[in-house]
């Protein structure tokens, strides 16, 4: 199967260096399936807090080790919590053909996030419907949320199968 998969990764003040550590950890070990060196799978990485961060575009690394490589540097940029402009870079500028999005193939975002957005907040769900109208499947990762009506209004529906609440 093929797959071009963005991940949108929170790295606000309350997420902590530490988690967003484990965060970059969880990634590599949840890629260490996909393949990725034979092109079936495609990735893309987007950080966020206040502003948002592509730190690598679908088409720019063709290895899983240059893959590992890239996270291993992503730097941790911590601020508030502006989950709407991630989720607008991921639809408008990742998921375009010119940085390696392909026509034909499913298009997958994975959001871990550990708070609810407190910048643009109001635009949240709407920039997450308007990537579920291109047909971007968006399963989101909540962790210690005790709140979960964003990413609920995130996720693809039915929510059951695309929202995962973890507790700390």
């Amino acid at each position: 199967t093929q797959i071009d998969l963005v991940v949108i990764l929170d790295a606000s003040t309350s997420v902590t260096e530490p988690n967003f550590k484990l965060m970059l950890e969880f990634l590599k070990d949840f890629l260490s399936i996909a393949d990725i060196d034979r092109a079936n799978v495609r990735v893309g990485v987007v950080i966020y807090s206040t502003k948002d961060h592509i730190q690598f575009h679908l088409n720019q690394y063709r290895s899983k080790q240059d893959i590992y490589n890239a996270i291993d540097n992503i730097p941790y940029r911590f601020g508030s919590t502006n989950t709407a402009d991630a989720l607008k870079t991921m639809h408008r500028e990742m998921f375009t053909q010119r940085n390696g999005d392909r026509p034909g193939v499913d298009n997958i975002c994975i959001l871990i996030t550990d708070g609810i957005s407190n910048i643009n907040s109001r635009r949240t769900i709407p920039e997450a419907e308007a990537a579920r109208s291109k047909n971007i499947h968006i399963y989101v990762i909540g962790i210690g949320l005790t709140d979960l009506r964003e990413v609920d209004g995130i996720a693809s529906k039915p929510v059951e199968e695309n929202r995962f609440a973890v507790q700390e």
